[in-house]
This record gives structure tokens, sequence and C-alpha cells, in this order.
């Protein structure tokens, strides 16, 4: 994933651009841009969901047989460590949901909600439109665009590839590895209930310019996205 560079050639692209615009020109386009790639609440959803625990409401979608929410968690599991507001600032966790470890991922959904399985994602992705032989297989999988029918249409850098066909609304709350926050904007990772072994888990990630979902097996200190599927 080499964002580094695609993230300067933005830059440059832009420069050359302005370059020649006056400055209340300039300062209007920017005010366009950065509406344009506002984090929103989804809109286009079933219905809404509070959760008991603390009184947060999520969003919720019907996705062929299946009921997700259409938010990241962003429940407070009570264990002091384990959970992650990006660059911690309550700000973001109120915007992009919490980061969770996979032992605590496990414990943030509300009851009457689970974290998915890896058979799980895997039906949502087929139903979005990826072939069964590469719901199996790990890596990038981009049969059927799904990266591109999961992610929000807003939210993402350069722009994104996000269509939210399936009204799923991904958007890039980044990661949290190795006491290093990263990504956001760029980049999300979801957990999967699913463990491959004692120190690893398999999720799914999706990344701004991408069309395909990423499956792989994440070691469980990881700090990853929940979303909740309906029971």
């Amino acid at each position: 994933m080499n964002i580094n560079v695609t993230r300067h050639q933005s830059r440059v692209t832009f420069s050359r651009v302005t370059r020649h615009l006056s400055p209340v020109t300039i300062l209007l386009l920017c005010l366009s841009l950065a509406s344009c790639n506002k984090i929103e609440p989804p809109t286009d959803v079933d219905g809404h969901f509070t959760d008991s625990r603390d009184g947060k409401e999520y969003a919720y979608v019907v996705i062929g047989t299946q009921t997700w929410m259409a938010e990241n968690m962003r429940y407070n599991v009570t264990d002091s460590t384990g959970w992650w507001c990006y660059n911690a600032q309550e700000a973001n966790c109120d915007t992009y949901g919490r980061l969770y470890n996979w032992e605590n991922a496990i414990k943030a959904c509300p009851v009457g909600w689970h974290l998915p399985s890896d058979g799980e994602w895997k039906k949502l992705e087929i139903f979005a439109g990826m072939s069964a032989s590469d719901a199996d297989s790990l890596g990038w999988r981009v049969t059927g665009a799904t990266g591109i029918a999961l992610k929000a249409k807003k939210g993402w850098n350069s722009g994104g590839t996000g269509e939210n066909t399936v009204r799923f609304s991904a958007i890039p709350s980044g990661i949290f590895e190795q006491g290093t926050y990263s990504f956001i904007g760029d980049l999300t990772s979801f957990w999967s209930s699913s463990y491959t072994d004692e120190t690893h888990a398999l999720g799914r990630a999706l990344i701004y310019h991408a069309d395909g979902i990423y499956r792989w097996k994440y070691d469980k200190t990881s700090g990853f996205s929940v979303r909740c599927v309906k029971n």
C-alpha cells in the first residue's frame, strides 16, 4: 500500500491547480473539499438501536438476511486497557468509533448483537458481489468490487471510491498497532470473532483507493474498529 506516494502526488496536483487562483477562490475551494470529505452519520438506514449500557444510539441496516450496525461501536469497555480513541482524542471516538484489541472487541457489542464471525463477514461479502472462492482466500479479494459497495461515499482521503451500495457505510477510522496510531482517513480494519491461534484472529480492511476487501490474520493486540451483527 504505497499511501505516501499517492498523498504526495495529490498535494502537488492541488498546489499546481491553485497557484493561479485568488485567495478567496482558494478558500472557497478548500471549504468545499472539506465539506465533501466530512464524516456524516448514515442516513439511508432501516432503523436505530439504543445501547442500554450507555444510552448511545446506532443506525442499523438489513443487508440480505443479516442485520448490521451501520456505525462503528463507541462503547467504553470497562477494562482500563485494550481500547483507544484515535490520537487519544475523545472526539475521534465520537466520530469514528473506538479502536479495540480483539479481547475487548468480543465484549463491545450490546445484548442482542455480537461481533461477526469470519463466516458472517463472508456472507456479507458474497451478497455484495464477491465470488465464494475469493471470499475464502486471504489478502486482497477484488471480485465484485465489494470494497466500493461497503465504503461510505464521504470521509475518505483523495475522495475515496466508496459508493455504499449495500449501505454498510464503512469510514476510514484508522488503526492502532504497536503503540502507534496510523491511517485515519486512509484505511479501516474490522475484527471478526474467529481466531486462528492464541495470538491472531481474522479481520477485514478497506483502503481509500482500492476496490476490494482485505482478509488477514491479525495480531490480537492491534486496535481495530468493531461492527456488530444482530443475533
